[in-house]
């Protein structure tokens, strides 16, 4: 990995030197990057920037899914019975890991705009407003699938969806294609509001939002009474499962009258930057770096039901009540999580952690060091509490360390802070290890 940015930057280097020197009327530094304006030229400087996705609580080493539940590899069961979801149909429940889940992602965003994306985009009204809000940096649409769905050729198969569907969900990080934001200096406006978390250093452009926009979701395993629900996926028929995009939009108990006020939350699945986080700047020059995005998708699936207009009880397969309890509404949505942040590997460090106790059911996140919310939002970095954690690609800066136990709602999302240290990444030597201690559990 390297290696390879090392390559890019020479490349993105002898290109702008090049251009300079021999053409005259090529882009300046500050235009470096600002892919939505520019013409076909801008592709030769298209590698600054690496997208990843990841559909995992943890960013380094996520659990196997043989070890999810406790290293039961089983899939969690919402409440059943009075009050709760309707009795499920478990019939032929698979193993975590054999569930089979089809992604239909149609592009990923992210905005500079911080004051426009108050109150979840509610003030983001029309395509006028959308196109002033977001920067395109991702609008080819992409299909991840962990098996086939059809014998002929599909959009996943042709997109090499398989592989991507592995590195979206063991740590790795599935490629998605992109153009290189802006860079160019943050406004006045924003970087005053935002001064609790840049301090006044801003030298590029603070992105405050990053969005995934899920055209549809599939896990293959539902029931709708005795009998398997049949949807379809990319255009294509019969595929057994359920599209759970349209369940997760809306916090269990949303009157429907309310949902014309309310953007929904699979579309975009929203990341908004805290004043006590400070990770998504993206800084003028020609270094290269990560943009990641996360949502926690594979340590939190659960089962849930809920009775349809039919009188049928369908079951289906969607994620914890870690935030939002859900109790048979057919709105079952809050609990998908995202965080986004910008990391530079040319000058990033790593961590080591000791103290690790090898418990399934305890994380370590990292945190900035201002956060307070520590159980209600994914961490900045987070790994598996084992002997030998490590965690990758932290910018400088004040972090705390924190071990979390999944202990009040066995669900798969830590809600427990058990406790925590302090550790600092300084701005040089780059790219050094050190070691934090902190016992967990």
């Amino acid at each position: 990995m390297k290696e390879l940015f090392r390559t890019r930057k020479s490349f993105v280097l002898l290109v702008y030197f090049c251009s300079h020197l021999f053409l005259g009327n090529c882009r300046t530094g500050l235009d470096l990057g600002d892919e939505t304006n520019l013409p076909v030229v801008s592709t030769l400087f298209n590698n600054r920037m690496l997208l990843l996705l990841k559909g995992t609580y943890s960013t380094d080493a996520p659990l196997e899914w043989a070890e999810l539940n406790g290293g039961t590899g089983n899939l969690y069961l919402d409440d059943q019975g009075a009050g709760f979801d309707p009795t499920f149909n478990l019939d032929g429940l698979p193993k975590a890991g054999d569930l089979q889940i089809l992604l239909d992602i149609g592009e990923v965003r992210i905005s500079s705009k911080f004051e426009k994306g108050f109150n979840e985009l509610t003030q983001i009204r029309d395509s006028l407003d959308s196109n002033k809000f977001w920067d395109f940096i991702a609008p080819n649409r992409q299909v991840f699938c962990t098996n086939t769905y059809s014998l002929d050729g599909n959009t996943c198969l042709e997109n090499n969806g398989i592989v991507k569907a592995q590195d979206f969900f063991n740590g790795t990080g599935a490629q998605f294609p992109s153009n290189d934001p802006s860079a160019n200096t943050v406004s006045l406006t924003d970087a005053i509001t935002f001064n609790q978390a840049t301090g006044g250093k801003i030298m590029g452009r603070q992105y405050y939002y990053a969005g995934i926009y899920f055209r549809s979701l599939v896990t293959t395993y539902a029931k709708n009474g005795n009998a398997p629900l049949i949807i379809r996926f990319d255009n294509r028929p019969n595929i057994p499962g359920s599209n759970i995009v349209p369940r997760n939009n809306y916090t269990p108990g949303t009157a429907t009258v309310a949902k014309a006020d309310i953007v929904p939350k699979m579309f975009p699945a929203l990341y908004s930057q805290r004043p006590t986080q400070a990770d998504m700047e993206i800084r003028d020059g020609f270094d290269p770096y990560i943009l990641e995005v996360r949502v926690n998708i594979k340590e939190n699936l659960m089962v849930h039901s809920y009775t349809a207009a039919s009188g049928n009880v369908i079951t289906f397969v969607g994620f914890s009540d870690s935030q939002f309890d859900h109790r048979g509404e057919g709105d079952a949505g809050g609990n998908l999580l995202t965080r986004a942040r910008v990391m530079y590997p040319e000058t990033a460090s790593n961590i080591t952690i000791t103290g690790g106790g090898n418990s399934l059911r305890h994380h370590y996140g990292v945190f900035r060091i201002l956060e307070t919310e520590l159980t209600n939002t994914l961490p900045l970095a987070a790994t598996p509490a084992k002997s030998g954690a490590r965690i990758r690609y932290l910018n400088p800066g004040d972090y705390k360390l924190v071990c979390l136990h999944d202990a009040t709602k066995i669900d798969g999302f830590p809600d427990t802070v058990v406790r925590e240290t302090t550790f600092s990444i300084p701005d040089f030597p780059f790219r050094q290890t050190y070691n934090v201690d902190l016992s967990c559990p």
